[in-house]
């Protein structure tokens, strides 16, 4: 029996970064991307419609910061497990992201490996 495929919801306000997320992503037999937000309350919204297990979470989203649509987004469905990923290295961002319930937070400069394993490790949890 085939393991069950982790889904996956990338959030950027970057089309470029959330394109190269996918192909990246994509190569992972077992990893399927459910959806792609460029904004918080479009998150929001695929969040509720699509059910992702993993979203990788961008800080900087217009309107709306990563940490307060993680926020929204967990209250109402906890068992997603949230990736802050960001350019900003401020340790602060980093606490404040697993204050609001994100397992991991990762910069945009660490490693694609970085990113797979963060996702593997939310994956034991469901």
């Amino acid at each position: 029996m085939k393991k069950k495929d982790i889904k996956i919801l990338i959030v950027d306000d970057h089309q470029a970064l959330r394109e190269g997320l996918r192909v990246i992503l994509q190569l992972e037999p077992d990893f399927s991307i459910v959806g792609e937000a460029e904004e918080g309350k479009q998150a929001i919204e695929l969040a509720r419609a699509l059910a992702p297990d993993v979203i990788i979470m961008d800080m900087d989203l217009g309107e709306m910061n990563g940490i307060h649509v993680t926020e929204l987004i967990l209250a109402q469905q906890p068992d997603i497990c949230v990736i802050g990923f960001s350019m900003h290295t401020d340790p602060e961002l980093a606490k404040a992201m697993r204050k609001v319930g994100a397992k991991a937070y990762l910069t945009k400069s660490d490693s694609p490996d970085q990113l797979i394993s963060a996702i593997r490790r939310c994956s034991a949890h469901f």
